[in-house]
């Protein structure tokens, strides 16, 4: 009996934990922090601050446009409502200043916050741009064709998959990958890091 006992507590235990983690998947879809930004005049991309997921890609055959989207994930999801005084879009802002996309992030510091806010950035920018990138901590995804990729992030994970006449990977406990579908002998590439996993194809 309590051989079986044991058994059903173990078993509602799971349902109840996939139960909840599905809900905070459902949760966490995020939502958007002002309108999309037109990119068609931009010809850089600059995002700093904290932390965030950056998700950039060169295509001819989409809007080049960009959105920021602020996604909470964290286990207390669910419950963060009025007793929280600050919203998870208040951690990002997304600006053109001239030429240049201008995205800064900020981090949610507050003891005991288990609904971590996640900020992405989802670009898609006009062939040739220049992205320069100064977080804490980041993942960055790019595809397509570029000027120069300037990236500097304490910890992280960068890939990069197209071509860029100028790389600069600068971090300390970062991996980053990088595979050019093009080469024309007259790229400047450099990888520098303290604890850095790269690799380049």
């Amino acid at each position: 009996m309590k051989k079986r006992t044991i058994l059903l507590g173990i078993f509602a235990a799971l349902v109840t934990l996939s139960a909840v983690d599905g809900a905070v998947a459902l949760w966490s879809r995020g939502e958007t922090i002002g309108d999309p930004v037109d990119l068609s005049t931009v010809s850089k991309i600059r995002v700093n601050g904290a932390a965030s997921m950056v998700n950039i890609s060169t295509s001819k055959d989409k809007p080049f446009t960009a959105q920021l989207i602020g996604r909470r994930d964290g286990w207390g999801a669910l419950w963060h409502s009025g007793w929280s005084a600050r919203d998870c879009p208040q951690t990002g802002t997304i600006k053109v200043d001239g030429d240049t996309l201008v995205v800064e992030t900020s981090s949610l510091s507050r003891f005991f916050d288990w609904s971590d806010c996640t900020i992405e950035l989802s670009a898609n920018a006009r062939p040739g741009s220049a992205v320069i990138i100064r977080q804490q901590a980041a993942r960055m995804t790019l595809s397509g064709d570029y000027s120069t990729v300037q990236v500097n992030a304490d910890a992280g994970d960068f890939a990069l998959d197209g071509h860029a006449d100028t790389l600069d990977v600068a971090g300390a406990d970062l991996r980053a990958r990088a595979v050019f579908e093009t080469v024309l002998n007259s790229e400047s590439i450099n990888f520098s890091g303290r604890m850095m996993d790269a690799s380049l194809h």
